[in-house]
């Protein structure tokens, strides 16, 4: 596995990792934004969907995966979402409409179902802790999950840092591996911390966090296998 992450991640999470692949700032977004993964690229393990300034970066990173040429994304809403899709199990949460139709296609044919929700940003509010669970923040999210038969913790953004925001997404701020769900800073800035460790663990993961630094919106980083 190799994480697809941006430089200005928290040192203590990037060194986490073994592998990792840190991408270049998307020049048409928000500069306060531009770092985030979730708004140039999606991945499904072995294809990785991205915004055109990514395309050669990425393919000459890989061999081993198929690597496609999307739609750009730039600033402001809701140009800039057509990434931002969260894969739980064999379900797709997205908004539909704003979705990059390469995305959409892909999980066709992989025979994933497409959740529309009304959140643009589902990606964001989504920490996928299993095929089967979901952490969010979004009441829309939490519903389709639900009539889609998924186990459901729904939390704030509360004590989630997105410099020049008045908060960050819960789901920006994670990435999840087959045995843990590592949160970017100090999830006890979250009034849901023992909840979330709870509800990750009925799922046999892990919570890693790192107590003492900002529980910050990274652009929830993604996986290339």
């Amino acid at each position: 596995m190799t994480v697809l992450t941006t430089s200005k991640a928290p040192q203590q999470f990037l060194s986490y990792f073994k592998n990792k692949l840190l991408l270049p700032d998307n020049p048409e977004l928000d500069s306060r934004v531009s770092f985030h993964t979730d708004l140039s690229l999606f991945s499904f393990g072995d294809t990785v969907i991205c915004s055109p300034f990514l395309y050669d970066y990425i393919s000459q990173s890989f061999s081993n995966i198929k690597t496609v040429k999307g739609e750009q994304t730039y600033s402001p809403y809701p140009h800039d979402v057509a990434y931002n899709a969260a894969l739980v199990g064999k379900t797709l949460f997205c908004n539909e409409k704003y979705t990059s139709q390469a995305v959409i296609e892909e999980a066709k044919k992989r025979n994933i179902r497409i959740a529309d929700v009304s959140q643009g940003y589902a990606k964001c509010s989504i920490v996928a802790v299993s095929e089967n669970a979901l952490i969010t923040s979004d009441a829309s999210v939490k519903n389709a999950a639900e009539k889609e038969g998924k186990d459901v913790l729904l939390v704030t953004n509360e004590g989630v840092f997105l410099d020049g925001f008045e908060y960050g997404f819960i789901g920006g701020a994670s990435f999840c591996t087959d045995d843990e769900v590592v949160f970017s800073g100090d999830l006890t800035l979250s009034p849901y911390t023992q909840q979330i460790i709870d509800f990750i663990a009925k799922y046999n993961k892990k919570t890693v966090f790192f107590p003492g630094y900002p529980l910050c919106d990274i652009g929830s980083p993604a996986a290339v296998y």
